[in-house]
């Protein structure tokens, strides 16, 4: 089977059904999954005798079910976690190891974004459910000859995470809309606001594929990219690096000031987990909905329309989303992950994207499976004083306030960083601003409030 249609026959809702089997069996008494899994226990092994035509083996259609929707959480948290350390590698000093965390932080959204569609990578051969009852190995790890031999086939992971997200991209059914339901603005998701904003066109209409695969390459989501910085990753992992331009510094007031900004652009509010973001990300829809219909209306009317139909008239808001000043220009997150080539904050601008839209999907997943955020409470708390964002004492029930307990401290170390005369050497900085610092690296905070379900 080709990878594209192995990629458009895999099933969320298989996922759904592993989720609510996680909540039946296993989250009521504090466990994700159960150690058993196979999948868990001896993945590789497990799937290789799955897949084997010569051996009577087969894992279990819940087991697979309860895998991918478990795994999907997992990747998601481990990719927030990978993005943390580029942020550290990076104010370390050290770019050549920031790109390469920022690189699997890249890797394991995209992970966690296919688990949630159906699909599970491993190392060289991997598994998806094609419906709550069926599944297939990918590839075969074994198939006949025309002599009647067997010959074994390999699909290294990242080579097929990559070509599996390609896939998606590309499908004639994949993404679907629910894509535009994790994203919102003043509390309402995309696919409500789009609905009106054109008239006479029918909302779902306007939720083409097309549109999408279109918006999501706007946001640097090309994968041909990702390709690109999996070469240069391996440049990094492997070539020496401190080799050349021993008369350069890193400007570490310009990182940090870019840093900070990304924090900035990811911060919540009561009603959105993604505040800013999400408001980029509206408007450069309206912008491509709007060179794709026929109308003698302008964009600035349609945009009105769009929320006035919900009762929301907010004129600062809408000279936003019509890129009037002072918003005229866009976020400096889009500037460095439209670089065509790979640098520390280019990759972990388009890791910092991607992964906003693996922990919308995730958030979804469970959702659709009729599990609460509270119902989880064992894994924050965990995940979570493990990156001494509480103490065991003293759990968050609100996670905004994980941004709230940050952004003064952010707020101090710009000022502290812009004030002329500043020795903004990264020993004068963490001299002056130690915790800030240390604050500044916790971007996997984000992976905590962004959960909306």
């Amino acid at each position: 089977m080709r990878l594209a249609e192995y990629v458009k026959k895999a099933s969320k809702d298989a996922v759904v059904d592993g989720v609510k089997l996680l909540l039946r069996y296993n989250i009521h008494s504090n466990r994700l999954i159960s150690k058993s899994n196979p999948l868990v226990k001896n993945g590789l092994k497990a799937i290789d005798s799955h897949g084997d035509l010569r051996i009577p083996y087969a894992i279990p259609q819940a087991k697979i079910n309860q895998f991918l929707a478990a795994s999907s959480l997992s990747h998601m948290l481990d990719g927030w976690m990978y993005l943390s350390n580029a942020f550290s590698a990076l104010l370390n000093g050290d770019e050549g190891t920031a790109i390469h965390l920022g690189y699997y932080a890249e890797l394991r959204s995209a992970m966690s974004i296919l688990s949630t569609e159906g699909i599970a990578a491993f190392s060289d051969k991997h598994i998806g459910a094609f419906s709550p009852t069926t599944n297939s190995v990918y590839p075969l790890n074994y198939f006949k000859t025309g002599t009647g031999g067997y010959v074994r086939t390999k699909s290294p992971t990242h080579i097929f995470v990559w070509d599996a997200m390609e896939k998606w991209s590309k499908s004639s059914t994949k993404p679907s809309d629910d894509i535009l339901k994790i994203f919102k603005v003043q509390g309402l998701n995309f696919y409500d606001i789009t609905e009106y904003f054109h008239p006479a066109t029918v909302g779902s209409t306007l939720m083409t594929v097309v549109t999408i695969k279109e918006w999501l390459k706007e946001w640097c989501f090309d994968i041909k990219h990702y390709k690109t910085d999996r070469q240069n990753r391996n440049d990094v992992s492997y070539r020496p690096q401190r080799i050349l331009n021993f008369s350069e510094n890193l400007n570490f007031q310009d990182i940090i000031n870019d840093l900070s900004r990304f924090w900035n652009v990811i911060s919540p509010t009561k009603t959105d987990q993604f505040d800013l973001l999400d408001k980029y990300l509206l408007r450069k829809l309206f912008e491509k909905l709007y060179s794709q219909i026929n109308t003698v209306e302008t964009i600035d009317d349609l945009i009105t329309n769009a929320f006035g139909q919900h009762g929301i008239y907010d004129k600062t808001l809408f000279d936003f989303m019509t890129f009037k000043q002072p918003f005229a220009d866009d976020h400096i997150i889009f500037t460095h992950a439209n670089l065509r080539r790979t640098t520390a904050l280019s990759i972990i601008a388009r890791a910092t994207l991607l992964l906003r839209i693996s922990v919308g999907m995730v958030s979804q997943l469970y959702k659709a499976g009729g599990v609460k955020k509270s119902d989880l409470n064992f894994i924050w708390n965990n995940y979570s004083v493990d990156n001494g964002f509480w103490t065991p004492a003293t759990p968050l029930a609100d996670f905004d306030i994980l941004w709230s307990n940050v952004e003064p401290m952010l707020e101090e170390l710009k000022i502290d960083l812009n004030t002329q005369g500043s020795d903004n050497s990264i020993y004068s900085i963490r001299e002056r601003k130690p915790v800030e610092i240390i604050h500044l690296t916790q971007i996997n905070r984000a992976c905590l409030w962004g959960l909306d379900f």
